[in-house]
C-alpha cells in the first residue's frame, strides 16, 4: 500500500468519489509527513561510551564466552603452549553449556565479587580474565609483541557488536532490542553493561568501535 492511499480520507473512500485537488494535497503532505518521521526513527543509532575497565571490572566477561569449534582449539593448543602464562587456570576451563541455539562450549567461570552490577548478572567472571579484569589472551598477544586480539575469541573483542550470516549487527539501542531480553528474570545483556549501554552523549557506535569494526571487516572481508 503506497501512502496516498493509506492517507486517504474515509469519507471520499467510503462514497467513491474522486479526491479534491485540497485533499490529494492533504495527502501527499500527511504522506511527506509520516515518511520524514519514519525515517528519523530509522536513523536513530545506538551511541556509546568508550570501555573504562577500572570502572566496569570487566563485566562484560561475566557469563564467560561461547566459542567456535575452532576457538576451542586454539585455545586448549595455546594453554598447552604457554602454561605458566595460564597457570591461573582451572582443569576444566572449558564447558559444556546450554544456550538459546542448543548446548555449546564455553570459557568456564569463576566467582568474583563486583563493586556493583545490575542485579541479574552473577557474581563471577570467565576464568581467562586475570585479577585485574585483563584478558589473558590479550596480554600474552601483547607480551608477544602481536596484534592485541590474535588470540581472543571474536565474541569477546567484538562486544558489544555481534555478528551474523550477513554481516555485523549493530549494539542495540534499548532493551527491548536486547537480543538477551529474556523476560522479567533476565532483561538483557549489552544494554546494562557500561560500554554496551546506549548513551546520548556518546559516541555512535561505528565510531566508538571503530577498532573492532575495522578489524572484523579484517577478518570477514
Amino acid at each position: 500500500m503506497t501512502f496516498a492511499n493509506s492517507f486517504m480520507p474515509k469519507s471520499n473512500s467510503a462514497r467513491g468519489d474522486k479526491p479534491s485537488k485540497v485533499a490529494k494535497a492533504a495527502n501527499v503532505k500527511s504522506a511527506a509527513t509520516a515518511a520524514a518521521k519514519s525515517t528519523k526513527r530509522a536513523t536513530k543509532h545506538t551511541k556509546l561510551h568508550y570501555c573504562e575497565l577500572s570502572d566496569c571490572q570487566g563485566i562484560c566477561c561475566s557469563d564467560g564466552a561461547f566459542l567456535r569449534p575452532e576457538e576451542v582449539r586454539k585455545i586448549h593448543k595455546l594453554v598447552e603452549k604457554y602454561p605458566d602464562h595460564f597457570a591461573h587456570l582451572p582443569l576444566d576451563y572449558i564447558v559444556d553449556e546450554e544456550w538459546a541455539h542448543g548446548v555449546g562450549k564455553k570459557t568456564n567461570v569463576r566467582k568474583f565479587r563486583y563493586r556493583s552490577k545490575p542485579e541479574h548478572f552473577k557474581h563471577t567472571k570467565c576464568v581467562f580474565a586475570e585479577s585485574d579484569g585483563k584478558c589473558s589472551f590479550q596480554t600474552l598477544a601483547i607480551k608477544q609483541g602481536v596484534h592485541k586480539w590474535k588470540y581472543k575469541p571474536m565474541g569477546c573483542w567484538l562486544f558489544p557488536l555481534e555478528s551474523d550470516e550477513k554481516g555485523l549487527v549493530s549494539p542495540p539501542r534499548t532493551r527491548k532490542d536486547d537480543p538477551n531480553n529474556l523476560g522479567r528474570d533476565y532483561p538483557g545483556f549489552a544494554t546494562f553493561t557500561p560500554c554496551g549501554k546506549h548513551s546520548e552523549n556518546g559516541k555512535v557506535w561505528w565510531i566508538a568501535l571503530k577498532e573492532e569494526v575495522a578489524e572484523y571487516k579484517k577478518a570477514c572481508p
